[in-house]
């Protein structure tokens, strides 16, 4: 898995409360090209849900990640998530369709305000030029030069709320969120990688209370490739620990340990294999390399005084694997929204973690 950051969090990064929006503003999440999933369990679905518990926990009272069927026009304002996946090209389902058409012409009519979360809006005047040779005849009649007018126009913002808390991890981080902290979520950076490049330079000067969660995709693919895995673990979070007081956070540090394994049956997307597999190493090597992994993060985080979260029980099943229960359904690697920290839905500490 190559290492493919997307760290949303900058030293001028624009905020969507420094615009000034007011607090009864009707807001509706949305894609250009696409809706997103409604299902709990649906690890894409999870982010623009996030970014409405933010908007929420920001004191807005009307927001909405809005499905296939919801009209625009009942909102004052619709802010565009692109998609976790998205790379400066918008990957269609069904190609330059009629449904597509209708996705579109929904946008173009929109009489209100567009916002774009995280990076500027692309042009969808040139989606509909590249693909005009291959679409509908009602696709064809889409006003190309209308729509790229309409998207230079639209402002965006990379973070909800600027704070002085900051959840930083790889895919897996906001999966510990809790309010009133910002999110850097990295796809694919591993903990080799960020202390690789120096944690100081994925953190903002003026956090005070920092929650860092990496180490899963390290133990995945490439501890147990090493030649040495228990001395390559010590060695990189002594790295980790030292990396981190030398940040001299003031508040509260919190370190997160590594997720259970799943059993090997598990069916995983081709985008999370390394070098051609899903993972290095056997079960028994892989649990192994998590309980000394997560033994030394206990032991660093009491000789600091820093916290450290450890995985509720519920995560297991009876052979003490992490449970395909609690993972996005129907495959991944990550958990399901279900068995995320914070309820986004009732934005409060998830109840099902206590049981």
């Amino acid at each position: 898995m190559e290492e493919n950051e997307y760290n949303i969090i900058a030293k001028d990064s624009k905020t969507f409360t420094g615009y000034n929006i007011p607090f009864d503003t009707k807001i509706g999440i949305d894609g250009v090209t696409g809706s997103f999933s409604s299902r709990i369990t649906s690890h894409k679905g999870a982010w623009p849900r996030l970014i409405r518990n933010q908007l929420i926990n920001a004191k807005y009272k009307s927001v909405t990640v809005l499905e296939k069927a919801d009209d625009w026009a009942e909102y004052d304002l619709i802010l565009i998530d692109l998609g976790m996946e998205f790379k400066g090209v918008f990957n269609l389902f069904g190609g330059a369709n009629d449904e597509l058409y209708n996705r579109i012409k929904k946008f173009e009519n929109f009489k209100g305000q567009i916002m774009c979360i995280h990076k500027p809006m692309p042009d969808v005047g040139k989606l509909i030029r590249d693909r005009y040779k291959t679409g509908t005849e009602l696709f064809r009649t889409l006003d190309d030069k209308l729509i790229s007018d309409k998207c230079e126009n639209i402002k965006h913002f990379e973070i909800v709320d600027k704070t002085n808390n900051l959840v930083l991890g790889d895919s897996h981080s906001f999966s510990m969120y809790i309010p009133q902290f910002m999110v850097s979520r990295n796809d694919g950076l591993t903990m080799f990688g960020v202390l690789k490049r120096g944690l100081r330079s994925f953190i903002p000067d003026d956090i005070n209370n920092l929650i860092l969660y990496f180490g899963n995709i390290d133990i995945r693919h490439h501890i147990c490739r090493q030649e040495f895995p228990e001395k390559a673990i010590k060695d990189m979070l002594l790295e980790y620990e030292k990396q981190i007081k030398d940040l001299n956070i003031e508040g509260r540090i919190e370190l997160i340990q590594a997720l259970p394994i799943e059993n090997e049956s598990r069916k995983l997307p081709k985008t999370g294999y390394y070098k051609g597999t899903p993972y290095a190493g056997t079960w028994e090597e892989r649990s192994s390399v998590v309980e000394l992994f997560n033994s030394i993060l206990e032991s660093i985080c009491e000789r600091n005084g820093w916290r450290c979260y450890k995985h509720p029980e519920c995560y297991l099943n009876e052979d003490k694997e992490l449970s395909f229960d609690v993972m996005e359904k129907p495959k991944s690697v990550h958990l399901s929204r279900e068995y995320y920290r914070w309820d986004f839905d009732n934005n409060c500490l998830n109840e099902k973690l206590k049981k």
